[in-house]
């Protein structure tokens, strides 16, 4: 702590040592320390929690009217600007947004909390849709079960609609349960000390429920394979062709129960990061989701399309479920990508 209480004395030290300064670095000082031990208690190394704190309170003029010392830091408007009427600075800003209350606050985690595992079991079966229409295409090409290979193709197409339709639904209703908070999850708000600590309370109290779902969801998303390989390399060549479809559909079952393992277990450490980051990298982070609902929009069912394409046209059944993982593997390199060039963008205006 010793590298923050020097980082605070530098902060403050070019400015005069009024009570109500004084006042504001100590408040400072508990928000910066509280930080601290919650990200100890996530599990970060001492300098990286220090680090992650410096970078995120950022400097006193982004602070300033969190701690209400606005005024105490603002250049006095020079003689010239005086003199022929010229706006000084501090005029010329926009108001700052209205702080956050603790009331809406607890009305936008309870919220998270209630629409999470609405939001898990809507990806899960985003994942999981294709599964009934791969394990058809191919029990059917191969002749493994006495149904027409349309047929199965053609209700496996239902279920996955049905699927995607009913999960579509699911997230238009969640996103009904957080308007009323869409100024938080904007970025429009100010934050305040009180609203600070209790969201990083509150992150630090589910970290390690959190924690252990992670643990969990990693190990089934690593297991997902195993149906895979195991009908690769241990069944013939003929029963490899009927029922490989089989195998992917329960990889892509197994990494929609890691999701729906991990995903309800996050909405804490998400409500801390809406409440406690800098203005306008909330909004940020909603473009991107933004932008990854935009492409998955067009991207799954191009997916379907391509996958059907080379099923039926070049009849080849047997290794056409390959461009499920592929695809799988390519749409969670974009969302990262996305969420690494927001990280970056962060960094830079910190």
């Amino acid at each position: 702590m010793n590298v923050i209480t020097a980082y605070l004395e530098t902060m403050f030290g070019a400015y005069p040592p009024t009570s109500k300064m004084l006042e504001a670095k100590a408040e400072l000082h508990t928000m910066m320390e509280d930080a601290y031990q919650g990200y100890l208690a996530q599990g970060l190394s001492e300098n990286e929690a220090v680090g992650r704190v410096i970078t995120e309170f950022g400097n006193l003029d982004e602070l300033a009217p969190q701690l209400g010392i606005s005024a105490e830091i603002a250049p006095a408007a020079g003689a010239f600007g005086a003199a022929d009427g010229a706006a000084s600075p501090s005029a010329s800003r926009a108001p700052a947004p209205a702080p956050v209350t603790q009331e809406e606050a607890e009305g936008y985690a309870e919220a998270r909390r209630r629409s999470e595992p609405r939001v898990a079991l809507a990806v899960a079966m985003f994942v999981v849709s294709p599964a009934v229409l791969i394990a058809l295409a191919t029990l059917t090409g191969g002749g493994a079960i006495a149904l027409d290979q349309q047929v199965g193709v053609l209700i496996g197409l239902g279920v996955l609609l049905v699927m995607v339709t009913v999960a579509v639904m699911m997230m238009v209703r969640r996103g009904q349960l957080l308007e009323p908070f869409s100024r938080l999850t904007a970025g429009e708000f100010t934050r305040t000390a009180s609203v600070d600590r209790w969201a990083r309370q509150l992150a630090a109290e589910a970290s390690p429920r959190r924690t252990t779902a992670l643990q969990v969801s990693i190990a089934l998303w690593i297991l997902a394979v195993t149906p895979v390989l195991a009908m690769s390399l241990l069944a013939p060549p003929e029963v490899t062709e009927s029922w490989i479809g089989v195998a992917v559909a329960a990889m892509l079952a197994i990494v929609a129960t890691g999701l729906l393992v991990f995903l309800p277990s996050n909405w804490a450490a998400s409500v801390a990061e809406t409440l406690t980051q800098a203005e306008g990298v909330a909004a940020a982070s909603d473009d991107r989701r933004g932008i990854v609902g935009v492409i998955s929009a067009f991207y799954w069912p191009l997916v379907v399309v391509v996958f059907l394409g080379w099923s039926f046209i070049g009849g080849d059944w047997g290794r056409s479920w390959i461009i499920w993982p592929i695809a799988a593997v390519l749409f969670a390199a974009i969302s990262s990508g996305l969420h690494a060039v927001e990280r970056y963008r962060a960094n830079r205006a910190g």
